[in-house]
């Protein structure tokens, strides 16, 4: 089921119509900004084949689809057009999905640390180490509100944290995001831009791949 939504959710439409192109397509979870562990040609592993969604839920028991809900924290608009979008695209594969707008509060309570959910939308944090990133995932970990769990996902990625040669770690970070993404852990849509505007006479402002962003250097110009 899960690797049938990711062939019915069209990842380039999402990104025109909701980030207005301003978005780099995703396969898994770890951003190209981190170009050294990066794993390249995940984000095409599931290319948009209705076809392909309908004879999977076929396999699943779900030859005329189903029902879901999809809780969406209102407070983000961009994710709340997201859903839209995605209600769209399954309607496609027969699969009907209710749009709840929740309170942030009720999504932190309920969705990411109660696990009480069908469905949802998030944007996660990005870090500088892959394992920050990647660490949600494992079977143990108290923020994996995926309730994902895969031993070999476990391993790899604990391997990672100790092994002392760095290209082997690198291999390893690499094979961790391409076990995500051939299990289909979620649907990873994109990496949105960070957009800044400024004022002419603003200079010296540098972009970080953080939400934090350092003022320190900015100054105004004659």
């Amino acid at each position: 089921m899960r690797q049938a939504i990711n062939y019915a959710v069209n990842k380039d439409e999402i990104i025109e119509g909701v980030a207005i192109g301003k978005g780099t397509k995703l396969g898994s979870n770890l951003s190209p900004v981190l170009a050294k562990y990066y794993q390249p040609g995940l984000e095409d592993l599931y290319a948009t084949d209705i076809e392909k969604a309908k004879s999977l839920l076929a396999e699943a028991g779900y030859p005329d689809g189903f029902e879901t809900t999809l809780s969406v924290p209102s407070i983000y608009q961009f994710h709340v057009d997201t859903a839209q979008v995605i209600a769209q695209q399954l309607a496609q594969i027969g699969v009907k999905v209710n749009i709840e707008p929740v309170e942030w509060a009720v999504w932190l309570e309920r969705i990411y640390k109660g696990r009480d959910y069908e469905t949802t939308i998030i944007g996660l944090d990005g870090k500088l180490d892959p394992n920050q990133i990647l660490s949600k995932y494992l079977s143990d970990a108290d923020n994996n509100f995926f309730n994902y769990k895969n031993a070999d996902f476990d391993a790899t990625l604990k391997s990672a944290v100790t092994e002392i040669d760095d290209a082997k770690r690198v291999e390893l970070y690499k094979k961790a995001q391409t076990i995500l993404a051939q299990d289909a852990a979620a649907i990873y849509i994109m990496d949105p831009n960070l957009n800044v505007a400024l004022a002419k006479n603003l200079a010296g402002y540098k972009q970080y791949p953080l939400y934090v962003q350092d003022l320190s250097t900015v100054y105004f110009t004659e």
